[in-house]
């Protein structure tokens, strides 16, 4: 039967736009860096990055003193001035330029420990995980080994082999500072080597060093790349901590940790600059990137995708 003409309704003209996108099209990192933006305290903690970096690079060209140039005359404990920003310690050492020349040194060992934690944990991580049967379970174990080893004893005993330093500090954190990492990689792995289109590729004939460089790893950024902002703080407090107990960097050399460790002893006294300055920019550089960190996590995470 014939439907009359009149039953029909003509769709005005708005319609024609039901089917355009509501959204305009991002790519999953710009999609990550508006969700991040939108996180004020994420953002505070990269500024405050970007600047402890500038300042550490910068800070100690600001003052015409070096970090280890000594006035024991009448340059002794002057509180901040115009002429010395932070004042200076017992030996007549300008604290300001201190400060940011242990900033260099802390930050450089955080940064530096974490790339090495992130090369070998993605690289052991990743062959574990995707191998896996015996393989995996051979490396697991080892993991769990050296997961066993108090840390003390093993930055003592390189202390003790190789001596204390820069170096040094960088290799303790890193002996067994990977574990994590290569944990992480190889969970994130064992579930997407099951997923469909890396079954996909492996039919197609695709090799171990394709599907790691341009399916597993990629898709495990976000965790790493979390799991990053996390390492660097802790090897920063760590660095600071051997320092503080006189394991990690030496004299005349500034680190946040010996500048501590060294203003202990006017914790009672009027002196406090020489304790408040290093404390609190390793506080501030601490929270700043576990801000980040936080900040990270919840804009790499797929579930808060809007």
């Amino acid at each position: 039967m014939a439907i009359p003409a009149e039953k029909f309704e003509r769709a005005p003209k708005r319609a024609v736009d039901i089917e355009t996108l509501r959204r305009p099209s991002l790519t999953y990192w710009q999609d990550v860096w508006n969700r991040l933006k939108q996180n004020k305290l994420a953002m505070a903690g990269l500024f405050m990055i970007i600047l402890l970096v500038a300042m550490a690079i910068a800070g100690p060209f600001m003052q015409p003193y070096t970090y280890y140039e000594q006035d024991l005359g009448d340059g002794k404990n002057i509180s901040p001035s115009g002429g010395h920003w932070f004042g200076t310690d017992e030996l007549g050492r300008d604290v300001f330029v201190r400060t940011w020349y242990g900033a260099r040194i802390s930050l450089t060992i955080g940064v530096v420990a974490a790339l090495i934690d992130l090369i070998i944990g993605v690289i052991y991580g990743g062959i574990s995980g995707y191998r896996g049967g015996r393989t995996d379970e051979v490396m697991m174990r080892i993991v769990d080994v050296l997961w066993g080893l108090p840390y003390l004893l093993v930055v003592i005993l390189l202390l003790v082999v190789m001596g204390p330093g820069v170096l040094t500090i960088i290799i303790a954190l890193t002996a067994t500072g990977w574990l994590n990492m290569a944990r992480l990689v190889r969970g994130q792995v064992l579930q997407l080597k099951e997923q469909e289109y890396v079954m996909a590729s492996q039919t197609l004939g695709a090799s171990t060093d394709w599907l790691m460089s341009k399916h597993l790893i990629p898709n495990t950024l976000g965790p790493i790349i979390v799991m990053l902002t996390f390492t660097v703080p802790n090897a920063i407090f760590a660095e600071a901590f051997l320092s503080f107990l006189g394991l990690g960097v030496q004299a005349p050399v500034a680190s946040w940790g010996t500048m501590i460790n060294d203003a202990l002893v006017v914790v009672l006294s009027d002196e406090w600059w020489r304790l408040f300055f290093p404390a609190f920019f390793l506080s501030l550089t601490l929270l700043a990137f576990n801000a980040l960190g936080d900040g990270l996590r919840d804009a790499l995470d797929p579930k808060m995708r809007k």
